[in-house]
């Protein structure tokens, strides 16, 4: 059966590569894209969803703008990882389509509403659309199907503080509402993130299938490889790069890839040097009994990589140029 999909995200280098896993893959319909500011403003993060799938000829997908700043806290962006632009310096095609009429947080509410249980949210930005949907209708959060996000760190560090991770912690009280709000929510931390290394070999792959979506990833990719290296987020990034929200997609598609854990996962607000922290309870003998979150802890990296590449090459248009 075909997974009806909204991709909420602040496209973003890693956005990129889930997005366009996402339009690879016929297990997957991919039925709105709802930005978010993250990884650079909202206004950039908008333009670059409707850039993207230009590029891809789906056009046809609907993006709508979300918020322009967290709930109650002070913005912050990852240009240093992603580029002014937020896709590396690469320029896209001007889109030929506008965004969409309505809001994002609304047309959350809307979807779920009108498809109970056959939704599912890929939240790959800062989470603060999502928080803004629960809030207005909190009977959603029993209509989804799931919210599978990208954030967390359990048994790793973070990569923003050495606790968080960069999403929840531009937005800790959204998480929070998220986290607390009763709805299926798989989390994609960096303790599988970081072990799904895309290879030279996996990129020299995408890049001789000769598609245009192919060969704007990989030269976003090269500028995404070199800004880990250089904020030394991983140690193994002299021939590969990590696109930390590629394996939400990747859950998604292949689930037999991975390892998941069920846990009590709470959001620290109130630390200075813990904000957005995830604080998973696996025992449940400090009061939770019950799991409120599935928790990838593993992952065939090796494997993930391969099948990505694969799909990656099957996408049109066919062209060796990025632009028309």
């Amino acid at each position: 059966m075909v997974e009806r999909v909204i991709i909420d995200t602040d496209p973003g280098t890693d956005d990129l590569a889930a997005i366009y896993l996402a339009l690879a893959s016929p297990e997957l319909k991919v039925e709105a894209i709802t930005t978010v500011y993250g990884n650079i403003e909202v206004q950039t993060s908008t333009r670059n969803a409707l850039a993207l799938l230009e590029v891809a000829g789906r056009t046809d997908i609907p993006v709508y703008k979300g918020v322009v700043k967290p709930l109650i806290r002070p913005i912050k962006f990852a240009k240093h990882i992603h580029g002014d632009n937020g896709l590396g310096g690469v320029e896209l095609p001007i889109p030929s389509v506008s965004v969409a009429e309505g809001y994002a947080a609304m047309e959350i509410v809307k979807r779920v509403n009108e498809a109970p249980n056959e939704i599912t949210i890929m939240a790959i930005g800062p989470v603060t659309n999502v928080a803004l949907a629960l809030s207005i209708d909190p009977s959603i959060a029993q209509k989804v199907k799931r919210i599978i996000v990208m954030g967390g760190a359990v048994r790793v560090a973070g990569n923003i503080t050495p606790t968080a991770t960069f999403n929840l912690n531009c937005d800790p009280e959204a998480a929070r509402v998220l986290y607390e709000s009763g709805a299926p929510i798989v989390q994609v931390g960096l303790d599988v993130c970081t072990k799904v290394r895309i290879s030279k070999e996996n990129l020299d792959f995408i890049k001789e299938s000769g598609n245009r979506p192919g060969a704007f990833l990989v030269e976003a990719a090269e500028f995404r490889r070199q800004a880990y290296s250089k904020a030394q987020l991983t140690s193994d990034t002299e021939t590969g790069v990590f696109f930390n929200d590629l394996p939400v997609v990747a859950y998604a598609l292949w689930p037999e890839l991975f390892e998941v854990q069920l846990a009590f996962v709470s959001i620290e607000t109130a630390g200075v040097l813990t904000a957005g922290q995830t604080v998973a309870e696996f025992t449940g003998q400090w009061g939770h009994p019950e799991a409120n979150t599935s928790i990838l802890m593993g992952v065939d990296g090796e494997s993930v990589a391969k099948r990505f590449a694969d799909r990656i090459s099957t996408l049109e248009p066919k062209s060796s140029s990025l632009i028309n």
